[in-house]
């Protein structure tokens, strides 16, 4: 890509979801935010489109700044191979499936490129930047269209062999759901992930809700309480899974759903207390929705320099 600015280089993150497509620019230097752009994720979904609109919007961010692209870094809401740069499935968009899209990015922006499954990339930006800083071992859970978990062991975040780690919508909560088809969603996902929520609140309601309206509207609407309860009983039952087989210093809550705060996780920490003799924190994310973003932004200073990554003066 040719320079725009007159000499700042900036790096920028990339949050892909469902419904929408997040960026922000940041300083490489100072480690400022420059700008940010938002926009709904478009009907035509596939790679070659959402690479577009990413193209578009970050020059549209480097002309506001003056600034040249120096990195980018994506989290993909989907199963990415780290040392190919490939997203193997990304199960929430169209036609997903072993994309280049590292390479993809990369011939476009003639910069580093570093791509990450969103969840990680959460987990990543809530240890750079947020409620995690301190933490050596947690969980990051993220709520929203698709359930997954960026998982930190001893300081490093853990990807697994086939870097599935983490993929607990798949999580399998009752034996009637064994073998039944799933589709793109996990059975955890199916009762509990962001379609589930927004089709009970309309057959309760009669109306649309974004995720962070659900559990404030249900304080005055027993019908709703009930559904509540049971998103509260079915992610208990996720905690503790996750915490007997990790016992994680905390859960860091991330997502959309995470938004609803005190009111979705102190109901699930009492029935935690119930099943655990030790279990972990159990906190909102610090970062909100702009978890992602930061990881993003970090895999991108990594791709340019592990050492800037790793300033304090970023921290």
């Amino acid at each position: 890509m040719s320079e725009l600015g007159s000499g700042r280089e900036a790096i920028i993150g990339v949050d892909i979801g469902a419904s929408k497509i997040a960026l922000i620019a940041a300083d490489v230097d100072s480690g400022d935010e420059l700008g940010r752009a938002r926009f709904d994720t478009p009907e035509d979904s596939r790679p070659a489109a959402v690479s577009e609109l990413i193209q578009e919007s970050a020059k549209h961010l480097l002309r506001q700044t003056d600034a040249n692209l120096a990195a980018l870094g994506v989290a993909v809401p989907g199963q990415v191979d780290q040392d190919r740069g490939l997203v193997r499935f990304a199960g929430n968009l169209s036609g997903w499936t072993d994309v280049p899209f590292q390479e993809t990015l990369s011939n476009w922006a003639n910069t580093p490129v570093w791509i990450e499954r969103d969840a990680n990339a959460g987990a990543l930006g809530e240890r750079w930047r947020g409620a995690a800083r301190e933490m050596h071992n947690f969980v990051f859970l993220a709520l929203g269209t698709g359930i997954g978990a960026g998982v930190f062991v001893n300081g490093r975040l853990r990807r697994g062999y086939r870097d599935s780690a983490g993929e607990v919508g798949n999580f399998v909560l009752e034996r009637k759901f064994l073998g039944r088809a799933q589709g793109v969603h996990g059975n955890l996902e199916q009762l509990i992930g962001g379609p589930a929520i927004r089709k009970m609140v309309k057959r309760v309601t009669g109306r649309s809700m974004e995720l962070d309206e659900v559990i404030v509207v249900a304080r005055n609407n027993k019908s709703f309480r009930r559904e509540m309860d049971r998103i509260a009983d079915y992610l208990a039952m996720a905690v503790i899974n996750i915490a007997t087989l990790l016992d994680p210093q905390a859960i860091i809550f991330g997502g959309g759903l995470s938004a609803a705060g005190i009111d979705l996780i102190d109901p699930v920490r009492e029935r935690v207390d119930r099943e655990l003799r030790t279990r972990p924190a159990l906190i909102a994310s610090a970062l909100g929705e702009d978890a992602q973003l930061h990881g993003a932004l970090f895999g991108a200073l990594w791709e340019l320099d592990p050492g800037l990554a790793l300033r304090e003066d970023l921290r």
